[in-house]
């Protein structure tokens, strides 16, 4: 099972998410979010990472162009997208894999979107906008059934208390957190991370 701690905005929070274990780290570059960070800090980030840990940009509604473009000059190697419609037509479009958002209580909406089987979905809570990252709880209950036919990342409300419990509950292919494991928005707490990591995994163990 992975873990990726999101909305890193400078590289010593990067360094401390590496120290605590986590496979992946979340960029946001949508200017909606207080832990949006400029083109050039999101390059900066990505290449002090390298090869440590996946880098994903998190993005909202952006086109594939925008998308391709922010891939290659951010050197990224993955897109989260909380496109409010993510067809097939997007996913072949991108130079990088994709993760795309799921509504985490449209369990109907979940099942009619044209993804190939083995594409990993991100089950999150929907914002009123249509975009997901709200820090509330998705329903596990939609996680689990999506999980039990494809692979699914799990987030919203996650956190060092309650992520043992999501992760038995739904056996994800992958965990997300964020504003949980801050400080102040924006700014990630080493402790909170290494708590995460490691509730995550202990759970995940044998999935």
């Amino acid at each position: 099972m992975r873990v990726k701690i999101c909305g890193i905005t400078t590289r010593e929070d990067a360094r401390a998410a590496l120290d605590a274990g986590a496979d992946a780290i979340g960029i946001v570059l949508h200017p909606g979010s207080p832990r949006r960070v400029s083109f050039q800090r999101a390059r900066e980030i990505s290449d002090y990472v390298g090869g440590a840990a996946d880098r994903f940009g998190v993005l909202v509604d952006a086109s594939p162009t925008e998308l391709a473009e922010l891939a290659a000059g951010c050197h990224l190697t993955a897109l989260q997208v909380h496109l409010r419609s993510c067809p097939r037509e997007l996913i072949t479009q991108l130079p990088v894999p994709i993760l795309p958002f799921v509504p985490g209580d449209r369990l109907a909406l979940s099942r009619s979107g044209e993804w190939w089987p083995d594409l990993p979905l991100l089950v999150d809570s929907l914002a009123s906008d249509g975009t997901g990252g709200t820090g509330a709880p998705a329903d596990l209950a939609v996680a689990a059934a999506l999980a039990s036919h494809r692979p699914v990342w799990i987030a919203g409300g996650l956190s060092p208390d309650n992520v043992a419990e999501a992760v038995k509950a739904v056996r994800p292919h992958g965990v997300d957190a964020s504003t949980s494991l801050e400080s102040s928005p924006g700014r990630k707490d080493r402790q909170l991370m290494a708590r995460f990591v490691a509730e995550a995994r202990k759970a995940g163990e044998g999935a």
